[in-house]
């Protein structure tokens, strides 16, 4: 040791002693602006990745590189924290526009259109929105959308952007068609100004950045005291039809359609029969046949698509409609899938085309092309690890999984064949067993309890399975490992039992229940994806992969 050596040890070692914990503020220390910083970086890691961009020294939010388009990447980052409460408050709004006005409603009561055509549809939806049914709201927005309504793709663009559900929202930003000369009937609250650069500590991403805990600004619900009391009535007395694929849905009545030509002192001349003065109220007779089934879904769907393949230079829906024959509340659901899942392409109002899915299917890639981008945009729509199962000679088997390093896999820790009543993908495939082929499952595989919270009882599991509603994904509540939850989907594309599911690392309820409504809305374009482009056999799982067990 050299004598500078030594003088800088002894320096070292007074310093240490006459050290102190710091226990004053500092005085000018920006916490907010500190955060923000934290939340940029975060931010430009992620835009750099999605841009295969290499991290820029400073990290901080820019426009995308010259000569690259902005891309929903580009945008999903970028947003502020109170942007979903302005995106339900500009919803309120565009909805109070289309009910408050009578020539809107006339062209909703028309008697050749009511209660199935786009300006129902769309008026139906507001209507349902401000009465505080979101879920059914959705539903005939889409249907709306799905017949070429820009206002209606506008309102779901809104409509997810205030759950927070980024990607969503932009596919329907992305998807308006051309505007509607019929719906240009009164000034609606434009959308261009709902999203903001950032301007605080929580950016919108999926899964959100904050270094706080995320409160949003709070959003008050319209007053439902503001719709006329006969409207207010009508719609208390809805009532809803159990659907396994399109879930529970609301129906217009002739009720309805009296209350609304009545508030808004229409001419009944020109209205359907329902909404003239004194007509009577034919009780819906209940439906005998069996609820549609998903697989039921998709092969309209799929006759869609033949229909758009045959006409490479486009196909309009009228053409469509006559060339499949299927109603309009089915055909408008198969478009809309169709055009979610980017098998088809609108290029005009009413007019489509074969989509980029579909030429991925026939490119003469892998067969599993298809399904393996369907899995990693529902993994990333999910923020959550997402599988496809099947029950293939009496065994459950993972065939295709999606994750990431924001969303692993689940760590299987006990043979999945083994845990079928412990996960949310054996539960969904169960469900799809008689009594008798659950009981031999569950005869060769012991229900044994991992965690406490395991159901080890047969009359308990068959009671979870036989008792959801329709369309509902079954759960696995830290049931195969504590500290993980998963959600299911029942699909089926042959004879054995299929499902779609996800698994989170986390066992926050909120996180899974927002992650099973995305699960169950795209449930379907895995089971397009399966159909159309077909699976491979699944990639190797090393021993610290997981198996798909949705572990909740």
């Amino acid at each position: 040791m050299t004598r500078n050596d030594a003088d800088a040890g002894d320096e070292l070692d007074e310093a240490l002693l006459n050290a102190e914990v710091f226990t004053d503020e500092y005085a000018f220390y920006d916490e907010d602006a500190a955060r923000r910083r934290i939340a940029s970086r975060v931010a430009a890691t992620r835009l750099s990745r999605a841009l295969n961009q290499p991290v820029p020294c400073d990290a901080r939010l820019a426009l995308p590189p010259a000569g690259r388009p902005s891309s929903p990447a580009d945008r999903k980052l970028v947003l502020d924290a109170a942007c979903n409460v302005r995106a339900a408050r500009t919803l309120d709004s565009m909805a109070r526009a289309l009910v408050d006005s009578p020539t809107f409603t006339r062209l909703a009561l028309d008697a050749e259109s009511w209660p199935y055509s786009q300006p129902s549809a769309l008026l139906f939806a507001s209507l349902l929105h401000l009465f505080g049914r979101g879920d059914a709201a959705q539903f005939w927005f889409q249907y709306a959308a799905g017949a070429g309504s820009d206002t209606a793709a506008r309102a779901l663009y809104l409509l997810h952007l205030s759950r927070a559900e980024i990607s969503l929202a932009h596919h329907w930003h992305s998807q308006r068609p051309t505007p509607d000369q019929s719906e240009d009937v009164l000034p609606l609250p434009a959308v261009d100004t709902v999203e903001e650069p950032l301007q605080a500590s929580i950016i919108w991403t999926s899964p959100p950045i904050s270094t706080t805990k995320i409160t949003p600004a709070p959003h008050t619900p319209p007053d439902l005291r503001q719709l006329p009391a006969p409207i207010r009535s009508a719609l208390e007395t809805t009532t809803f039809e159990e659907d396994e694929d399109l879930g529970d849905v609301y129906l217009p009545t002739g009720r309805l359609a009296s209350a609304l030509a009545r508030c808004a002192r229409l001419d009944p001349s020109g209205l359907a029969a329902e909404a003239k003065p004194g007509a009577r109220m034919a009780k819906r007779p209940k439906r005998l046949q069996p609820v549609n089934t998903q697989l039921e879904a998709a092969q309209r769907a799929l006759r869609v698509l033949e229909v758009i393949h045959r006409y490479t230079g486009g196909v309009s829906r009228t053409q469509i409609a006559r060339e499949t024959g299927l109603p309009q509340l089915h055909l408008a659901h198969a478009i809309e899938n169709l055009v979610r899942t980017q098998l088809a392409t609108p290029v005009a109002t009413g007019v489509y085309v074969a989509g980029s899915s579909l030429k991925l299917a026939e490119s003469g890639r892998t067969a599993g092309a298809l399904l393996r981008e369907t899995l990693a945009f529902l993994r990333d729509e999910a923020g959550a690890a997402v599988y496809v199962a099947a029950y293939t000679d009496g065994e459950v088997s993972i065939t295709q999984y999606a994750d990431s390093p924001t969303a692993p896999a689940v760590h299987e820790w006990v043979d999945f064949r083994e845990a079928a009543h412990a996960s949310a993908v054996g539960k969904a495939l169960l469900v799809q067993l008689d009594p008798a082929e659950r009981r031999d499952h569950l005869g060769r595989h012991r229900m044994e309890a991992f965690t406490p919270h395991t159901i080890t009882s047969q009359e308990e599991l068959f009671a979870e399975l036989d008792t959801r509603d329709p369309g509902e994904p079954l759960v696995d509540l830290q049931e195969y490992a504590l500290g993980t939850v998963c959600a299911a989907v029942p699909i089926r594309t042959g004879t054995d039992p299929e499902c779609v599911a996800l698994s989170l690392p986390t066992p926050d309820p909120l996180k899974l229940a927002q992650a099973a409504r995305v699960l169950r809305n795209e449930a379907i374009a895995v089971l397009l994806a399966l159909l159309v482009g077909g699976s491979n056999p699944p990639p190797p799982i090393a021993p610290n992969i997981p198996c798909v067990v949705i572990p909740q």
